[in-house]
């Protein structure tokens, strides 16, 4: 291998001119000095030992030189703008290379190999999945390998075509009733020609007056009969392509909203949900316009452009000729249009999507908004995301003005052409006043189609991004699935063991770092710690709802990753620390995981999680309508309505997050006692701020720092006057001062 050249498996090359005393394991290119100022560095593993050179890539200096099974912890810490690789020899803290926010995701897998390596450990740099389109280079959205700014229009439109196979009859059906429309809307221009010909103008023998009165009628009766043919076939079109559009738009609307539910909720983590509504109405809204009518128009002038062009030719090819002169000009504005209004169109779509979930935001928070009297400023950042929106808006109706004009122009060039040459071959007998007639209603007809579809590209350029964005969420893959090797769970005992788990929600800052632990089937465990400890990540992980970075995670002894998810999470309940209840009744809201349950389970239900009284005393009882998030119901009336959805389910395994942080006194030892039925021959895990609450636990678990710090029961905790004990005299003098205030 030459120097300068990147290996297989290496993040970055090996700088040129540089020596090494072995074969290079690993090489990383780092982008700021050690003085926080930009540079470059380049930090390499070889078998024995690590070295950090600096430099220009040709002159380099050796900065740092130390054995790898000396290293003690390496890892990245966070800085304004970047961050810092860090490990420790002979009890020193060493900062290795500095580097930008950009270059953050790669030193934090240098920093896990070091680890392991350092322990004498097998690893491999893992390639990550770009995070750039290979073929242009523009940025793409994490989990998804769609570019929006190479992606051809043709492929999008071949896959919306592809919506069409469940529906090939109608959509032949569709085609044939417009070729038939086309057809009869040629006829009416050429009867002009005997019409002029032979019945109003004719020129050499004059047929009798009778003859020509009869064959008046006789047209004029073919004239009528086509227009009312045109009228039933459109009007039976137009009831088809309705019919046809909306039942694509159907099944796209309903895939996407599939996809949205089986999606990881690391994609929702990346993104704000009035962005992901706005692909659900707005643009699967705009596909179905364009599928009703756009089509339908767009196949329709595609045809009578073939048909007229054909009639054209038939009667004077020479003339056509002069008719078809601006096409070339016409083709090419619209094609230069058409870029620079796609442009303008996915930033319009950006910008539109920035002001939904504004608008999500804030109605969602507006009791805060008035609580805190910040109506003038929610009203300015809407006021200046809808003006951003309205900004690009200008821009797209002011590109599509002038190049419509430039169209509308050319077009009247070639109707001035057919007229000045068609009259000079009337006057010099070339042709007949009836041909030209003809001509000039054909020539009509073949520039409306020709300026419609210009028009029509506005309007499919709109739809075509709108399918790019629906397709981009299609396409994004969940990070979370069930393996090829999947098992079925039918039945869990709830055996939980973490082994070496290692997570982060950004992958170079861990929350969660080598964590052991053993939870034993029907054990109750209280995970306790400060805020941002790791305990609801804890919980996450156990749920699935994401995939650790290392390590894994067994129940039964089956890893996690290979037990099918509906089986996993069927057997799982979990009182969320930030409840929510959907729209609809108290019953339907507690049988939720149960829709099938009698109304003798939903009240038992109800009674374990002491909140059958309070729902008596609602106007409808069981029957009584909440809104979104539970409105009309207090917090902890609410948090009850959790528990019992949760009793109802009847899990396996039972997580309580912070399950009764909204209930008074008197209720939280109603549902601690609750509880404490509920929980025997269940393994539960539990989380409270409240370290009160969890005495009944069989075992504590203390975080700290994404680390776990001490187990045992709360005695042996109290007694050890570890973290625990410090915990607990922190709660004890926040409790005094409230008790003072109050």
């Amino acid at each position: 291998m030459e120097l300068g050249e990147r290996p297989g498996g290496f993040p970055d090359p090996l700088p040129e001119g540089v020596e090494l005393p072995g074969p290079a394991r690993l090489c990383a290119e780092a982008d700021l000095l050690p003085d926080g100022s930009f540079g470059r560095q380049w930090l390499i593993v070889t078998g024995e030992g690590v070295i950090v050179f600096q430099g220009d890539g040709k002159a380099l200096n050796r900065r740092i030189a130390l054995p790898l099974q000396e290293l003690e912890d390496p890892k990245t810490e966070p800085m304004v703008g970047g961050g810092v690789l860090v490990a420790k020899h002979n009890g020193r803290l060493v900062e290795l290379v500095h580097y930008t926010n950009s270059n953050a995701r790669k030193f934090g897998q240098v920093a896990k190999l070091l680890g392991k390596w350092s322990q004498k450990e097998e690893a491999e740099w893992e390639e990550e999945e770009g995070d750039r389109c290979p073929r242009c280079g523009f940025p793409l959205e994490p989990g998804t390998r769609v570019c929006p700014a190479c992606t051809p229009k043709r492929k999008t439109l071949i896959r919306l075509i592809g919506y069409l196979r469940p529906y090939w009859p109608q959509a032949i059906g569709l085609s044939l009733l417009a070729i038939l429309n086309t057809a009869f809307g040629l006829l009416p221009p050429y009867l002009n020609k005997p019409l002029m010909d032979q019945v109003l103008a004719p020129r050499g023998v004059v047929r009798p007056l009778e003859d020509r009165l009869r064959l008046l009628g006789i047209l004029v009766l073919a004239l009528a009969i086509s227009r009312v043919l045109m009228a039933g076939l459109s009007a039976l079109q137009g009831w088809l392509s309705a019919w046809l559009g909306n039942r694509i738009t159907h099944d796209i609307r309903s895939r996407l909203y599939h996809h949205l539910q089986y999606l990881s909720l690391s994609f929702y983590d990346r993104r704000q949900l009035g962005t992901v509504i706005s692909r659900i109405n707005q643009d699967t809204g705009r596909l179905q316009q364009f599928l009703v009518w756009g089509v339908q128009d767009l196949l329709v002038n595609f045809l009578l452009i073939m048909g007229i062009g054909g009639m054209l030719f038939w009667m004077d090819w020479k003339l056509a000729l002069w008719v078809l002169l601006p096409a070339p000009a016409i083709a090419f504005l619209v094609q230069g249009f058409w870029w620079r209004l796609r442009l303008y169109m996915h930033r319009f779509f950006h910008r539109w999507s920035r002001l939904n979930a504004l608008l999500s935001e804030t109605l969602s928070g507006l009791k805060i908004v008035r609580a805190f009297a910040q109506e003038p400023r929610e009203v300015s950042r809407f006021r200046q995301r809808s003006w951003e929106l309205a900004l690009t808006g200008i821009q797209v109706e002011r590109a599509w003005a002038v190049a419509f004009s430039g169209i509308s122009l050319l077009i009247m060039l070639g109707t001035i052409l057919v007229w000045y040459v068609g009259g000079r071959q009337v006057l010099f007998e070339r042709i007949s006043l009836g041909t030209l007639m003809a001509f000039l209603m054909y020539v009509g007809m073949f520039y409306g189609p020709m300026r419609a579809l210009s028009w029509l590209v506005n309007w499919s350029s709109r739809s075509l991004t709108a399918a790019e964005r629906v397709f981009e969420v299609l396409d994004a893959r969940p990070d979370v699935g069930d393996a090829d090797d999947a098992v079925p769970m039918p039945r869990i005992e709830g055996y939980i063991e973490f082994k070496n788990v290692t997570f982060g929600y950004e992958k170079n800052k861990p929350v969660l770092k080598e964590i052991d632990l053993d939870i034993k089937p029907g054990e109750m465990i209280g995970l306790v710690g400060h805020s941002g400890a790791g305990k609801t990540t804890t919980i996450n992980l156990i749920c699935r709802f994401y995939d650790v970075d290392s390590g894994e995670i067994l129940i039964d002894g089956v890893p996690l990753r290979r037990i099918k998810l509906q089986d996993l999470r069927r057997q799982i309940g979990i009182v969320p620390q930030d409840t929510f209840l959907f729209s609809g009744t108290i019953a339907e809201n507690i049988s939720y995981a149960k829709p099938e349950a009698t109304r003798e389970e939903i009240i038992r239900a109800a009674k374990i999680a002491n909140a059958h009284d309070f729902i008596l005393r609602k106007p409808d009882g069981y029957d009584t309508i909440i809104g979104e998030g539970g409105q009309g119901l207090s917090s902890g009336e609410r948090q009850r309505i959790a528990i019992a959805r949760a009793v109802l389910h009847n899990p396996r395994i039972l997580i309580l997050d912070e399950a009764t942080s909204q209930v008074d006194v008197e209720t939280e030892k109603q549902i601690q006692e609750a509880i404490a039925r509920l929980v025997k021959g269940r393994t539960t895990i539990a989380i409270a701020h409240r370290l009160s609450t969890l005495r009944n636990a069989d075992r504590l678990v203390v975080l700290r720092e994404g680390r776990i710090a001490e187990i045992g029961t709360h005695d042996e905790l109290l007694e050890k006057k570890g973290e625990f004990h410090r915990l607990v005299q922190m709660y004890q003098e926040v409790s005094k001062v409230r008790a003072v205030e109050r």
